[in-house]
C-alpha cells in the first residue's frame, strides 16, 4: 500500500534535505537509532488496518485511501522525528524539523507545510544561543503543498535566512528578527523574493513583509497566464489568553488584478481550545476589498505527531498572554503559499491558410443558394471578421463572374468562443447555361 501514499518528489526532497543537513558533518557520528522505528512499524500497520477495516467494508478504494493516510502519516511523522533527532546530534539542540502536514482522503491528499531550521551556531553566540538567550542565526528550507482555487496541486519550495535577537537579558524577553526568503513554485516556475521583520512577545506577535516578484507572466491554466503577486503585508496578533487571540492584517498588492483587491484588510478572532481544533470568525473588507464575513471551524490532526498520548483540552486558556510563543528559533512564518494573479490570454489570430472554407453541398441550381462553412483550429476570445468571395472553379467548365455569381465579397463572422460559422450565398440565374459549371470560394480577413 505504501506506493499509494501521496508523497511526491518535492516533499521527499524537503525531507531528504533535512536529513542531509543533519548528516553533512557526520563522518564520525554514531549511526542513527532506528531500532525503535522498526519496532513500531508492525504495531502501526496492525492498528491502521483495524481502524480502516469498517471503511474497507463500504468501499475498497476508500479503504485503500484510509490505510494510505493512516500509515503514510506515521511514516512522514517518523521521518521528521528521525531527521530532527539526528540533526540535533550534529548541529545542536536548536536544529528542528517542523511540519503542519495533514491528510484528507477526500480529494486533498497530503497538504500543509514542512520546514527544517538549520542553526548557524558559530554566528549565534555559542552556548548562550543554545540556552535560548542572546541571538539566533539560521537557515531555513521548506515546502508548502496546497491546492489552488481551480483544484490544481501546487508545491512551493522556499529557502531563506533569519536573524533574531532578544531585546533584553530577562528570561522570556521580547524578540525582534529580520529575514530574507526566496520562494519558487516547482510546477510552473514562479519565483518571488520576500524580505521582512517579525516580533514575538508575551502579548502576541507581529510581522511586516515585502514581496517582490522575480518572474514574469508564465502559462497557467488553459486560456490564462499568471505571475507572482508583489506588495507589502502587515500582520499583528494579540494573545488575550493562551487559546484566544485577535488577528489584524492589512496588505497592499501591486497590480493585483481581478479577484485580488489592491488593498485588503482583515480582522479575526480565534479560539484554539485544543492543539488540533480551532475556531475563527472574522470580517474582511478594508480598502478596495468587498466586505465579507466568515466563520470557520478547523480540525487538523498532525501526521505522526500525536503518538498514543493525546493533547489535552485547554478551554479558554490562561489570561495574560504566554511566554511560550517567544522562541528565537521558530521557523519563519507567513511565507507559505506563493500567491499569483492571472489574466486571460488572447489566442493569436490564426493564419489565413489555417482557416478552412468548404461548400456544404455537392451542387446547386442556377439562381439557387450555396452554403459555405468556415472553421478555425481553436476558439478565440473575440469575433473573427472574414470575407468570402466566389470564383471560377478548377474544372473544364468554370463558372463565369457576372453570369453565374456576383463577384463581390460577402461578410462572414466567427463569433467569440466558437470555431465555425455558416454563410449562405445566392447565385445568379443563368437561363442560357447548358452544362454544369464549377465554382470555388476564397477567404480574406475583413479590412
Amino acid at each position: 500500500m505504501i506506493d499509494r501514499i501521496a508523497i511526491d518528489r518535492p516533499l521527499r526532497a524537503a525531507l531528504l534535505s533535512a536529513l542531509a543537513a543533519s548528516f553533512w558533518a557526520s563522518a564520525a557520528a554514531a549511526p542513527p537509532e532506528i531500532g525503535g522505528l522498526a519496532g513500531e512499524i508492525p504495531d502501526r500497520v496492525a492498528r491502521s488496518a483495524a481502524a480502516c477495516g469498517p471503511v474497507f467494508e463500504g468501499s475498497r478504494t476508500a479503504g485503500v485511501d484510509c490505510l494510505s493516510g493512516e500509515f503514510g502519516g506515521f511514516l512522514v511523522g517518523a521521518a521528521a522525528r528521525l531527521a530532527e533527532s539526528e540533526g540535533r546530534a550534529v548541529l545542536g539542540e536548536n536544529f528542528r524539523v517542523v511540519h503542519r502536514l495533514s491528510w484528507s482522503p477526500f480529494g486533498e491528499g497530503l497538504s500543509g507545510n514542512l520546514d527544517a531550521v538549520i542553526p548557524l551556531g558559530f554566528l549565534s553566540g555559542g552556548e548562550d544561543a543554545a540556552a535560548g538567550a542572546g541571538r539566533a542565526v539560521f537557515l531555513q528550507q521548506g515546502v508548502t503543498r496546497w491546492r489552488d482555487k481551480e483544484g490544481f496541486r501546487r508545491n512551493d519550495a522556499r529557502l531563506g535566512a533569519g536573524y533574531r535577537f532578544a531585546l533584553s537579558d530577562a528570561p522570556g524577553a521580547d524578540v525582534l528578527g529580520v529575514q530574507a526568503v526566496v520562494q519558487e513554485n516547482l510546477e510552473r516556475g514562479h519565483r518571488r523574493l520576500v524580505a521582512g521583520f517579525d516580533y514575538m512577545g508575551r502579548w502576541g506577535s507581529g510581522s511586516l513583509q515585502h514581496y517582490v516578484p522575480a518572474s514574469g507572466w508564465l502559462p497557467g491554466r488553459a486560456g490564462y497566464e499568471e505571475r507572482p503577486v508583489g506588495g507589502t503585508r502587515l500582520g499583528l496578533r494579540f494573545d488575550a489568553t493562551t487559546t484566544v487571540s485577535v488577528d489584524l492584517s492589512f496588505a497592499r498588492w501591486d497590480g493585483a488584478g481581478p479577484g485580488r483587491p489592491a488593498d485588503d484588510g482583515r480582522v479575526a478572532v480565534g479560539w484554539r481550545p485544543h492543539p488540533w481544533l480551532s475556531f475563527e470568525t472574522g470580517v474582511a473588507g478594508v480598502g478596495s476589498a468587498a466586505e465579507s464575513g466568515a466563520f470557520r471551524a478547523l480540525l487538523r490532526v498532525p501526521l505522526g505527531g500525536g503518538g498514543d498520548k493525546l493533547p489535552r483540552w485547554n478551554g479558554l486558556g490562561v489570561a495574560g498572554g504566554s511566554n511560550a510563543s517567544v522562541d528565537l528559533w521558530r521557523p519563519i512564518e507567513n511565507v507559505e503559499r506563493l500567491e499569483t494573479v492571472e489574466r486571460a490570454v488572447a489566442p493569436a489570430r490564426p493564419r489565413l491558410e489555417e482557416i478552412l472554407a468548404r461548400f456544404l453541398q455537392d451542387s446547386a441550381s442556377t439562381g439557387g443558394v450555396v452554403d459555405v462553412e468556415i472553421s478555425i483550429p481553436a476558439a478565440l476570445d473575440r469575433d473573427l471578421a472574414l470575407e468570402l468571395r466566389l470564383g471560377p472553379g478548377d474544372g473544364d467548365n468554370p463558372a463565369v463572374a457576372g453570369e453565374d455569381f456576383v463577384d463581390e465579397p460577402v461578410a462572414a463572422t466567427i463569433p467569440r468562443g466558437e470555431t465555425s460559422a455558416r454563410v449562405s450565398i445566392r447565385l445568379l440565374h443563368n437561363a442560357g447555361m447548358r452544362a454544369e459549371r464549377s465554382l470555388s470560394v476564397a477567404l480574406a480577413f475583413a479590412a
